[in-house]
């Protein structure tokens, strides 16, 4: 990867999984990155032990520069926060990664299988809240910021599946609209010095894939 010393990146969702991952490359390549998401030393989510504090820490340790800062992103009060923070530190954002998703929380009820009627409404709500919306909300506030970068770049990490179905229906339906919400976020941003693009990384050995053997 190239140097991104000096620039200014956010990953939401950067507790564990991929958000982790990247932000972590992110700061092999010297960037400074707001790691954001709800799992904190003081609170951890879902009973697990990664925290936002572990991968600022992680990034840092890397070369770049960690501020690991509590945010809900489905939340707009807490997001509007986030942004006054680095709009404050440093006026811009020239990266934003979008990685946070709901639905696989010990919390939720159990389905009674994988096809859409045995699954509970609760994990619709999960995934399409945490997910497309969380999504949305994060990066309409976070344009005016984008927007002072030379140009900058939106990555929303998603699932695609050509004709073939990703995971579940509900599922599956989080991701395809995440992937119609950045092409349409790209048409609606061309003229100004931002893109959007979809980024889909395939089955990844996070920490949750590892735990579940």
């Amino acid at each position: 990867m190239c140097s991104l010393k000096g620039r200014i990146a956010v990953v939401t969702g950067a507790s564990r999984g991929a958000g982790r991952g990247i932000a972590y490359e992110l700061g092999q390549a010297g960037a400074t990155v707001y790691v954001t998401g709800r799992s904190t030393q003081e609170s951890s989510t879902d009973d697990r032990p990664e925290t936002i504090e572990q991968t600022a820490d992680g990034v840092t340790a890397r070369g770049g520069i960690g501020i690991a800062v509590r945010c809900d992103h489905t939340d707009p009060d807490e997001i509007t926060c986030l942004f006054q923070q680095i709009q404050d530190r440093h006026e811009r954002i020239d990266l934003l990664v979008n990685s946070v998703f709901g639905g696989s929380e010990a919390s939720l009820p159990a389905g009674q299988g994988k096809r859409f009627w045995e699954r509970p409404p609760e994990h619709w709500d999960a995934m399409m809240v945490a997910g497309p919306k969380a999504y949305l909300l994060t990066t309409r506030a976070a344009v005016p910021l984008l927007e002072q970068s030379p140009a900058a770049l939106i990555v929303n990490l998603t699932s695609f599946s050509p004709n073939q179905v990703a995971g579940n229906l509900y599922y599956d339906l989080a991701m395809q609209s995440i992937n119609r919400m950045t092409f349409v976020m790209g048409q609606e941003l061309r003229t100004s010095r931002v893109a959007s693009i979809a980024l889909c990384p395939g089955f990844m050995r996070t920490e949750r894939v590892v735990d579940a053997g």
